[in-house]
């Protein structure tokens, strides 16, 4: 039983956005100060709020994942929890993970988690994952939050940089996910979910995709330009992402396009990682 509800949360989904709130904390936190029980408080109640969004969004999703053979193992389309006990369950991890963000962190940080968990719970997935090929941009606005949380958990503002960090992991996300899109389009065309390869085609998508990592690349550039980072950061970060965008340059006139999109995929979860290692100690540079 206890099984059932840690999958429920996606664990998978709650270490990735956490990623990029630890990534942005430490980074202004080495503009400022690190404050261990502040950082403890920032990681529990984002997770938390993640959690219930993750809940919810099974909830919602359970007819779907059903047809699909990637989540037809899921807990809700077995019968593992009973919808009702997962509806309390995700109402309480919601809850508490707002309160310890309001209280414990700061009320800005709260706000922008709720703000995460709307587009994500009712935007995306309630209203146009099943409907609009562009319901994967919505959705990137909430996967984008934890680094405004991180950030704003230390600063109590939202600035430029923050601003900007929030844009660089939209774009870093749109190419993430529409490569997860290729990946699975079996799965999507099965359940009718309208996702971008699925209405315009895998060869658009991935024009798309190399766009995206072009924009994400100049904007991790800016934070360097306009002196949040250091010259070494940039060097360092252009290395890895130049990589990625001619990996994916290379593929779109390949034709085996799931390898290509596996590989665009893994690359993109490492390269995030990096991104927030290099965040993270560019003071030392």
């Amino acid at each position: 039983m206890l099984n059932s509800y840690l999958r429920i949360i996606k664990p998978g989904i709650i270490i990735g956005n956490i990623i990029l709130m630890i990534g942005s904390f430490l980074f202004a936190s080495s503009h400022s100060y690190f404050s261990f029980f502040l950082f403890l408080y920032t990681v529990l109640g984002t997770s938390l709020v993640i959690a219930s969004a993750c809940v919810f969004n099974n909830l919602i999703d359970c007819d779907i994942d059903q047809k699909m053979k990637r989540t037809s193992k899921r807990v809700l389309p077995n019968k593992m929890i009973h919808p009702r006990f997962a509806l309390i369950f995700a109402i309480f991890l919601g809850f508490l993970g707002v309160f310890i963000l309001g209280v414990l962190v700061n009320f800005l940080s709260m706000f922008v988690s709720i703000f995460g968990f709307f587009i994500y719970v009712v935007l995306y997935t309630l209203l146009y994952k099943r409907k609009s090929i562009y319901s994967t941009f919505i959705g990137s606005f909430s996967g984008s939050t934890p680094s405004m949380i991180g950030y704003t958990a230390v600063t109590q503002s939202i600035d430029i940089c923050a601003i900007l960090l929030f844009f660089i992991f939209i774009f870093w996300q749109m190419a993430h996910f529409y490569s997860i899109s290729i990946l699975r389009i079996k799965d999507y065309k099965k359940a009718k979910i309208p996702v971008f390869p699925v209405v315009k085609g895998i060869i658009i998508t991935k024009i798309h995709i190399f766009y995206y990592i072009i924009g994400f690349n100049f904007l991790v550039a800016l934070l360097t330009f306009l002196s949040y980072t250091s010259f070494t950061f940039l060097v360092l970060s252009f290395i890895f992402n130049f990589y990625w965008l001619s990996l994916s340059y290379f593929n779109l006139k390949k034709k085996n396009h799931k390898e290509n999109a596996r590989q665009l995929f893994q690359y993109s979860i490492l390269i995030v990682i990096i991104l927030n290692i290099l965040m993270s100690i560019d003071f030392l540079f």
